[in-house]
């Protein structure tokens, strides 16, 4: 399952934020170049191969493990539930927009000591008991409603950055799914990488091994001296202590896929078989434009979406200067007693309005204007640094993927010409023409050259995977309602 977010122009994503209204600060719109420096096709992006980009690699189990990642990560249900909690939020400033009904009730008794005796020419004089101490009841129930009529648009520009906060969030969850995208990927790229140096090192301690052999063979005839023999057992020695140490990487690297799965320890090494193989994609991945960054990552969209619910918050806050007008209405009934000898139960209704003009309290409403103007100044360079950032991480990805392309195609004729060397080697040794020593070390060069095109290939689908990531590939763009809410849910 992919998440949507609207996948709108920039001068829609970043209207409100940058000056749409002018009682706000306005704020020039970001400069983003017209192409890539660094790319060396201008073709446009392939959305729906971003949107599975680790299907490129054409690696099954590559594929199972990014979509078992996407499915049971804990870092995406975290962000799954802020934003639950930005549309409770939003449920929560709408409020504001709408009447309130409350039902209040109240009753009260009064004991009043009785020290003189009732006039009976006053008109209240018959209803007064006489007795020592005289009670007097009150109560009250209504159902009451009230309204702070929202005449200056604060409470709907508040209820607009909520919803701005419901969009951001849904970004940030995208984020946090393209992370662990990622992170699964470079776990199983590297995972690889090391399966196929520990078998290349396997096969380095056999051919060391032999060339003790062979050493000790030379020592035993008179032809090499101790030395030889001792330097031949340390090689062997090194290799087997660098099998040690990468034994305890590849084991960390399967522990630390476990953990991302979500999955007990062992689950990897269960569910993986050794495989040297590291993928690669093997179409050219097509950068697109700058621009593109805006409506694909979802970090630059949360960032934008922050803006813009800085800049409404700003507009609520200097809207909360103008006046204010509240109405109450209330219906209910109502008593009072006189000890035994007088009660009385009507119905009621009440009408009222309230006028505010915040006058006095000027200095902290406009405490509160210059707060969210330095807030929107923050959520402004925020975005502006997130977008340096998305441009410099797209640029590093494709000078990295030029780079380590040409790297690995060097190395890999490297490779040719020392396989090709060591089989000159095992053809002049059958002919008499070289001895076995030359056939080791030409076995040697083979070995160097083929563990070199190993880690060259491991650093080019690392960079694959960065610029796959750079781009923000990983999710497809759809509608969104003004809830934040995708259509038909």
């Amino acid at each position: 399952m992919t998440g949507r977010l609207p996948l709108q122009p920039l001068a829609w994503a970043l209207a409100l934020a940058l000056g749409a209204c002018s009682n706000v600060p306005e704020r020039p719109q970001p400069d983003v170049p017209d192409t890539w420096f660094h790319a060396v096709r201008q073709q446009p992006a392939d959305t729906e191969a971003l949107a599975t980009w680790w299907q490129l690699f054409e690696d099954p189990a590559l594929t199972g493990l990014v979509r078992q990642a996407l499915d049971n990560n804990r870092d995406i249900r975290q962000a799954m539930l802020r934003v639950d909690t930005a549309r409770a939020q939003l449920r929560q400033a709408r409020a504001g927009l709408f009447p309130t009904l409350d039902l209040p009730g109240s009753a009260s008794r009064q004991w009043i000591e009785n020290d003189s005796e009732p006039d009976p020419n006053s008109p209240v004089g018959q209803f007064i008991p006489d007795d020592d101490v005289i009670t007097f009841d009150n109560w009250e129930l209504a159902l009451q409603a009230s309204w702070e009529l929202d005449i200056f648009g604060a409470t709907r520009a508040r209820t607009d950055s909520a919803r701005q906060q419901i969009r951001s969030a849904q970004a940030q969850a995208i984020a946090a799914r393209l992370a662990v995208a990622s992170n699964a990927a470079q776990g199983y790229v590297q995972l690889r990488a090391l399966e196929g140096q520990r078998a290349l090192l396997v096969e380095g301690i056999e051919l060391a091994r032999e060339l003790e052999r062979i050493a000790g063979r030379l020592f035993d005839a008179g032809e090499v001296t101790r030395l030889d023999v001792e330097a031949s057992a340390a090689e062997r020695a090194s290799l087997e202590a660098d099998l040690d140490e990468l034994d305890i990487d590849l084991a960390e690297a399967r522990l630390a896929l476990d953990t991302l799965l979500a999955e007990p320890p062992g689950t990897t090494a269960r569910q993986l078989g050794a495989s040297a193989r590291v993928p690669l994609a093997g179409q050219p991945i097509p950068p697109g434009q700058p621009i593109d960054l805006l409506r694909r990552r979802p970090d630059l969209i949360a960032e934008a979406t922050q803006l813009q619910a800085a800049q409404l918050q700003s507009l609520a806050a200097r809207r909360d200067l103008f006046p204010t007008l509240a109405v109450q209405a209330a219906v209910g009934r109502s008593g009072l007693a006189l000890g035994d000898a007088f009660s009385s139960a009507s119905n009621f209704a009440r009408l009222g309005a309230t006028f505010g003009l915040p006058f006095l309290d000027y200095r902290r409403r406009g405490a509160a204007i210059d707060l969210a103007d330095v807030e929107g100044e923050g959520a402004y360079l925020s975005f502006q640094q997130a977008l340096a950032e998305a441009l410099e991480e797209v640029e590093r990805s494709l000078v990295r993927i030029e780079g380590q392309q040409r790297r690995l195609d060097s190395l890999r004729r490297t490779l040719r010409h020392r396989q090709y060397a060591y089989a000159l080697a095992q053809k002049s040794y059958r002919l008499g023409e070289a001895n076995l020593n030359e056939v080791l070390d030409a076995q040697r060069g083979s070995l160097r050259a083929r563990q070199q095109a190993l880690q060259g290939r491991t650093a080019l689908a690392t960079a694959q995977v960065a610029l796959f990531v750079a781009l923000g590939g990983g999710w497809q763009a759809g509608g969104v309602t003004a809830e934040g809410e995708p259509p038909g849910e």
